[in-house]
């Protein structure tokens, strides 16, 4: 059995998912590590004595210390097989190469494009294998394509009656006037939508009745509940994104249909347009009768397992 570290920000709690499946999947003992926890200090000394250097010192050792306890973390295993690490622009330098000198094969993991967040060549050139789940990164950079994935096992969809037509689950960012506009186009035509969204501490967002604010970010292996509550799961994608969201692969596994803005999806082994209908235009919608009116197609069993976490876990790890 080999090692695995694994390395990444805990945003929305999709660490742990992944942290999940690697440790089920792998068939090795996976060290994860939370890249902006809160842990500082080992213990209640170094706890005093930082707050004593920047009393009388004026020397603040959180830096330092958080360092040495990642560094400390990273010891638990001599060596690792395997170093899996998403947005190393965030590790310290020291940290990061330490991490580096103990693992045979580096893996960076590129959930957003480039252009949404950055991370310099100099970063990149430093792994052996770079997955990116945004098709145009992937065409001029050479990264290999890596797709989002479901991670439900035996959960009976059937005992759960949704309560609306149509559900979407998001926060408040820049897809917020496409998502007004999509509300509007459904109470138009009498399609009972709900969409649930989380609001930062910083930001504003004008209240309607089609639309339920959370202000408590919920953990993402929960997330998938707020899809149950609805016979069609909408998808809204962000500016320039090409990568399939996790609520198409959500849709996938609960045989749900699907209706989402990202027309990449109709190059995908899984797409049917009894299932699944792509918004050309924003401002044109036009979602014809029948598909509302018409069951879902059920989809082959090898191709929903195909996106299974199992399977995505064996593509970072083999390649294939």
């Amino acid at each position: 059995m080999n090692n695995i570290l694994f390395m990444m920000p805990s945003y929305y709690n999709f660490d742990e998912v992944v942290n999940a499946g690697l440790t089920k999947y792998s068939g090795h003992k996976v060290n994860y590590i939370d890249t902006v926890g809160n842990q500082v200090y080992r213990n209640n000394s170094d706890r005093i004595f930082n707050f004593l250097s920047k009393v009388f010192l004026n020397n603040n050792l959180k830096p330092a210390m958080k360092r040495k306890l990642f560094i400390s973390n990273i010891k638990k295993f001599e060596q690792y097989q395997y170093l899996i690490i998403n947005r190393p622009d965030i590790i310290d330098r020291e940290v990061l190469k330490f991490a580096m000198d103990k693992s045979e094969t580096k893996i960076l993991l590129l959930w957003d494009s480039l252009e949404k967040i950055p991370t310099s060549p100099e970063l990149i050139s430093l792994f052996d294998v770079v997955y990116s789940f945004d098709s145009n990164d992937c065409k001029n950079y050479g990264f290999e394509k890596i797709e989002n994935f479901h991670f439900f096992d035996d959960l009976d969809i059937n005992e759960i009656k949704p309560s609306y037509d149509v559900v979407f689950l998001g926060t408040a960012d820049g897809r917020i006037e496409n998502l007004k506009k999509t509300l509007g186009y459904f109470k138009i035509n009498n399609i009972k939508a709900k969409a649930y969204i989380y609001v930062p501490p910083n930001k504003n967002l004008k209240r309607n009745v089609d639309i339920e604010v959370f202000t408590k970010i919920t953990p993402f292996k929960d997330s998938f509940k707020f899809a149950l509550n609805g016979k069609v799961i909408l998808d809204l994608g962000h500016k320039n994104q090409t990568g399939l969201s996790f609520r198409v692969f959500e849709a996938m596994a609960f045989g749900k249909k699907l209706i989402t803005d990202n027309k990449h999806v109709k190059a995908y082994d899984f797409y049917n347009e009894n299932n699944i209908f792509v918004i050309d235009d924003i401002d044109k919608i036009q979602i014809p009768d029948s598909f509302w009116t018409t069951p879902y197609k059920t989809l082959p069993a090898n191709i929903i397992d195909k996106y299974h976490i199992k399977n995505w876990v064996k593509r970072i790890l083999n390649g294939k």
